[in-house]
């Protein structure tokens, strides 16, 4: 994710400009036909290229919009995987009754396996190799469980809540705090199935098709209605205009989809270090990992 703003012509043009540059050698194409060939027939109506720039300026308000909103959802769901996952481990520390050592070992593991799985849920979201770091928090046993299974952060899950009921079943955890800790894990399996479904979920392609092929006609047009009332000034402000056009359809693309290990990506590697941080030190680890800093203005 941007932390910082960085100018950069490469960075705003990156993804556009192959279609500016072929608005910009169309437009010049306009221009000389209509100049020097007298095809007078070019000239098109201003009035009807403002009525189409005004529909499509609405058109790609509600597309950014919509991005943005799957943007923000994904981030607000990790922002409560980080809330969730510092209740569990305080949660556990007060619930347990056992003595003093038992007790340490217990609330070691949990936040341990909470740990994993936060960093296994990052990775299956970016699609990548699911246990990195995850697996340096599990024993032997349960890595073995874990690679075993499909969706490898619900098996981690899974793994907490065997955890808990046993602790309930050995009369560890008192059936009312019990409850309390498996409303937790409820909250940390909806966080998940967010993410799943923003993940999975395809911006609706009709929409974005519909977006292309009238951005396609505006740029077709633009340059007919500026031609005859501002000559060969027609090229640079056709560029400009559609510019503007193809730059907010690439903001809204890069954003509809979070969890694509992009710069505007959601954060998601330095949220699970966070987590992991706060956690070790509630149950006093002895080594705590640094923080991850940003490179070049990007944190991932």
């Amino acid at each position: 994710m941007y932390i910082k703003q960085v100018f950069s012509i490469w960075r705003l043009l990156k993804g556009i400009w192959p279609a500016l540059m072929v608005v910009t050698a169309y437009a010049t194409l306009v221009f000389y036909l209509f100049s020097y060939h007298n095809w007078h027939f070019l000239s098109f109506p201003i009035s009807i290229i403002t009525i189409l720039g005004t529909a499509l300026s609405l058109l790609l308000g509600f597309r950014t919009n919509s991005a943005y909103d799957r943007w923000w959802e994904a981030r607000k769901v990790w922002g409560e995987i980080v809330n969730d996952s510092r209740t569990l481990v305080r949660q556990s520390m007060s619930f347990i009754s056992a003595p003093r050592q038992e007790k340490d070992q217990h609330v070691s593991h949990i936040a341990h396996l909470q740990i994993a799985w936060c960093y296994a849920l990052s990775n299956s979201l970016r699609k990548e190799p699911v246990l990195v770091y995850a697996d340096l928090h599990l024993e032997s046993s349960e890595l073995d469980y874990a690679s075993a299974q499909d969706n490898i952060p619900n098996a981690i899950l899974n793994l907490l809540q065997i955890k808990y009921s046993d602790l309930h079943e050995e009369g560890k955890i008192e059936t009312l705090l019990y409850q309390n800790l498996d409303q937790t894990i409820q909250r940390l399996c909806d966080a998940m199935g967010k993410c799943e479904r923003i993940k999975n979920t395809v911006f609706p392609t009709q929409y974005s098709f519909f977006v292309h092929f009238v951005i396609f006609i505006f740029t077709l047009i633009l340059p007919m209605g500026l031609v005859e009332s501002i000559g060969r000034i027609a090229i640079p402000i056709s560029f400009t205009i559609s510019f503007l056009f193809f730059y907010v359809e690439w903001i809204a693309y890069i954003m509809q989809n979070p969890f694509e290990n992009g710069p505007n990506d959601i954060p998601m590697t330095s949220l699970c270090r966070t987590i992991e941080i706060n956690l070790l030190e509630m149950i006093g680890a002895p080594k705590i990992p640094e923080k991850i800093l940003p490179k070049k203005g990007v944190i991932m």
